[in-house]
Order: structure tokens, then C-alpha cells, then sequence
């Protein structure tokens, strides 16, 4: 049985499910990656820990603190550019980093 106290576990309810965020331009040349795996139900709590798990992009893409997209790029979440920082993350959710201008 769970105590109060415990750490929630990797399946616990209140976890949020991992999204792969897939890197495009130079969030992926500074990561030297396609794409990393964070976690978060809003797309400020995804940022955040984007931004633990991948410290190569700090202060060059994400800022450092917080973690949300530096000036000149930008989320696209399900297809659709954005920079709501309450926007939900279901499971299954489509997330890519990229310039704010790429795709016109």
C-alpha cells in the first residue's frame, strides 16, 4: 500500500504520460538529435522539463529558467503553431520545436 509520503510512481495517474518532441533546424543540430522525450499536461510544464533533459538547448533555443521557446521559435502542437503556455498535452499529442518561421 502507498503511503502519503511515497513518490508517485511511472504509472500513477497523476504523471504525466512522456511526448516525444521532435527537433527541427537548429534545435536539432544544438541537440544533436531528431527528437527527446519530456513529460508535462501543459505545454509550459513540457518546456520545462525539455529544457532539464536537454541542457544543450538552454540559452540557445529554451530560455535556461523556465525552459519555453526563446524569441524566433516556437511549439507546433497537433499541426498548429503556438506559444499558449496553458495549452493541455493529452497522451498522444504531436509536438515539434522549431524557428518560429519555418514552414512560411
Amino acid at each position: 500500500m502507498r503511503n502519503a509520503n511515497d513518490p508517485p510512481s511511472p504509472f500513477h495517474p497523476d504523471t504525466p504520460s512522456p511526448i516525444t518532441v521532435e527537433l527541427f533546424g537548429v534545435p536539432r543540430l544544438v541537440e544533436g538529435a531528431r527528437s527527446v522525450s519530456a513529460a508535462g499536461v501543459t505545454l509550459a510544464e513540457l518546456a520545462a522539463d525539455l529544457v532539464r533533459r536537454s541542457p544543450a538547448l538552454a540559452g540557445r533555443v529554451l530560455d535556461a529558467r523556465t525552459g519555453w521557446p526563446l524569441d524566433g521559435y516556437s511549439f507546433v502542437v497537433d499541426e498548429q503553431f503556438t506559444r499558449d503556455r496553458d495549452l493541455p498535452l493529452p497522451a498522444g499529442t504531436s509536438v515539434l520545436l522549431v524557428a518560429s518561421a519555418a514552414g512560411g
